[in-house]
């Protein structure tokens, strides 16, 4: 069996098209299409379903697929220990302003598990920072709020959707209830989060129903927002984390969504072999 096309196989899993699959191994369709055929006659089974529109996996190609990255994997971190001068550390930034526990970790986690020959460095920034050292190769891909962006330099993902809730002591008044109207937050103590981008977007929704917004504090890190508002000194509007608090609650605002898209980006041009590893996961 050819490892190309288990690479193959796995790039149409993801791009779901044959011509953009084949672009992206640099062969002709003609050619990648061979190759996807030579491998369902070596495995025989079919792996795609597919009609003039869609690709997709079959019940047996899903069942490979897990199987084809770790096998790619596993050939990468033999090619990596045996080449002295291969890069073997991936530069990745992280938005200040996001829950990385929850988006973040569990991909890096997956990379390491993957690509055990590959380090990578963590640079926590501002999203303006971040843009201009990724667009300088300072950073190979970044972790930030989702906003227009160079199509012409750079490439974009959907990570996943951040929405705010109202972060309560566990012994505030409020804390029994399980959803809030934004008029029972007017005048109370509110802790401000500094690098939070919708900070805007609250302030305006306060004034649009003239209410206010009673900044007592502002914490420009969670860990620190957290410890106030879990220390009843106010209260905030922060992300819910996964992770298990014994000092502060959630509570979904109903009348009122505050919520951002978070995506990774990278350089176009950018060919590196860990990068690639990297949007493998």
């Amino acid at each position: 069996m050819n490892l190309q096309f288990i690479r193959y196989f796995v790039t149409l899993a993801e791009y779901k098209n044959f011509t953009k699959a084949a672009e992206k191994n640099f062969v002709v369709q003609s050619t990648f299409s061979a190759g996807i055929k030579k491998l369902e006659q070596e495995l025989d089974c079919k792996l795609f379903y597919r009609d003039k529109r869609n690709v997709n996996l079959t019940k047996q190609g899903e069942i490979l697929l897990p199987k084809a990255k770790e096998l790619l994997a596993l050939w990468n971190n033999v090619e990596v220990s045996f080449k002295e001068n291969s890069n073997k550390t991936l530069k990745i930034g992280l938005l200040n302003t996001i829950h990385h526990t929850d988006a973040v970790v569990p991909v890096l986690k997956k990379f390491k598990e993957l690509y055990e020959a590959y380090n990578f460095e963590l640079i926590e920034d501002n999203q303006n920072e971040l843009l201009e050292r990724l667009k300088k190769q300072e950073l190979d891909i970044i972790f930030i709020q989702d906003e227009l962006i160079d199509d012409s330099l750079f490439s974009k993902q959907f990570v996943y959707e951040e929405k705010l809730d109202v972060m309560l002591c566990k012994t505030h008044e409020l804390n029994n209830k399980s959803q809030l109207k934004l008029e029972e937050l007017n005048n109370l103590p509110f802790i401000e989060h500094g690098n939070c981008v919708l900070n805007k977007q609250v302030l305006e929704a306060f004034e649009q129903q003239n209410l206010n917004l009673n900044v007592v504090f502002k914490a420009n890190h969670s860990d620190m927002l957290t410890s106030l508002v879990g220390s009843n000194l106010g209260i905030s509007l922060m992300a819910k984390p996964k992770t298990h608090s014994d000092t502060v609650v959630y509570v979904p605002l109903v009348d009122k969504e505050f919520k951002r898209n978070i995506i990774s980006v990278w350089k176009t041009d950018n060919t590196s072999k860990e990068l690639k590893c990297f949007l493998s996961v």
